[in-house]
C-alpha cells in the first residue's frame, strides 16, 4: 500500500514538472520573449526606488521572479515561465550562482547590479532591522538583536551579513553575462541619469520629460520606501576595529575589485 501511494505521488510530481515544461515549449513556439528589466541588488542599496522608477518610465509590470521574498536569492522557474510573454520589472537580492546564470541565459535576462558603500550599508541595515523586521533573505538575525547595544548590533551585521555582500559582488564580477553595474551613490546623486542608463541598457528610449515624471512619481509614492542615507555616515559610526574586520573579509577574494562598495581591492 505504501509503495502504491509513493508511485502515485511520484507520478503526480512528474506530471506537474512535465506540465511546466510543456507550458514553456508552448510559449516559446507561439509567443516571443518579452523584455525583463531585472535589478539584483545588495540590501539597502535603493533597489526598490530604482524599480519603481523603471516601472513608471517603461510602463512595465512589477513582477517578482522568486518563490518567496525570504528566498529571493534564487530565481523560480514557474515565475520565469509565467513572465515569458510579459514586459516586467523585477528586483531581488539574487546570487550569481551557476543555476541562476543558466536560467538568466535561458530566459534572456540581462541584470542590473546595484551596490552601495559597505560602511553605509551596515548602519542602514541596522536601522532597517530595528524599524521594520528581523526577517532578511541574506542572513539569520539573532533573535535578541533589538535588545543589543548599538555597537553589538553593528558587530553582528559585520560578522553575519557582510560575508554575503562580498560574495555577491565577487560572484557577479566573475559571471560571464551581459550586465550593467550601478551604485546607490550614483542613484542618489542623479536619479534621472541613473534611470536613463537602465532604460538604455534594455533598449528603451524615453525623453527627458518622461524621465523626470517617472522620478517625481517614484519619490512621491509610498512604494519606493526610500530613506536617503547620508554618505559617509557608516565611516563615521563604525569603529576602527569594525572597519578592520570588514577589510579583512576581502582577503578571501584576491581577484575581485571591491571599489564599487567603497573598499580597496585586496
Amino acid at each position: 500500500m505504501a509503495r502504491l501511494k509513493q508511485r502515485i505521488e511520484r507520478t503526480l510530481k512528474t506530471t506537474s514538472i512535465r506540465f511546466l515544461r510543456a507550458n514553456l515549449r508552448f510559449k516559446r513556439r507561439f509567443s516571443r520573449r518579452a523584455n525583463c528589466v531585472f535589478i539584483t541588488a545588495l540590501p539597502k542599496s535603493g533597489s526598490t526606488l530604482l524599480t519603481v522608477m523603471a516601472a513608471q518610465a517603461s510602463g512595465y509590470l512589477p513582477f517578482f521572479l522568486g518563490d518567496d521574498h525570504l528566498n529571493e536569492q534564487d530565481l523560480y522557474p514557474p515565475k520565469l515561465i509565467d513572465s515569458w510573454s510579459m514586459n516586467v520589472v523585477c528586483h531581488q537580492h539574487t546570487r550569481a550562482s551557476r543555476v541562476n546564470l543558466e536560467r538568466m541565459r535561458d530566459f534572456a535576462i540581462r541584470p542590473v547590479i546595484l551596490t552601495r558603500n559597505v560602511h553605509d550599508a551596515v548602519v542602514s541595515l541596522a536601522d532597517h532591522l530595528g524599524r521594520e523586521s528581523l526577517d532578511t533573505p541574506t542572513f539569520s538575525v539573532p533573535p535578541e538583536f533589538l535588545e543589543m547595544p548599538r555597537e553589538a548590533q553593528l558587530d553582528a551585521i559585520v560578522d553575519l551579513a557582510l560575508p554575503w555582500h562580498l560574495q555577491f559582488v565577487a560572484a557577479w564580477q566573475r559571471a560571464e553575462i551581459d550586465k550593467l553595474w550601478l551604485t546607490y551613490e550614483e542613484l542618489v546623486a542623479d536619479p534621472g541619469d541613473t534611470l536613463h542608463r537602465v532604460l538604455a541598457f534594455y533598449g528603451l528610449e524615453r525623453d527627458d520629460a518622461a524621465i523626470e515624471r517617472a522620478v517625481a512619481q517614484a519619490f512621491s509614492g509610498a512604494k519606493a520606501r526610500f530613506n536617503k542615507g547620508v554618505a559617509g555616515r557608516g565611516s563615521a559610526e563604525l569603529s576602527a576595529a569594525q572597519k578592520d574586520r570588514i577589510a579583512a573579509l576581502a582577503r578571501h577574494f584576491r581577484d575581485v575589485d571591491f571599489t564599487c562598495i567603497g573598499m580597496s581591492s585586496p
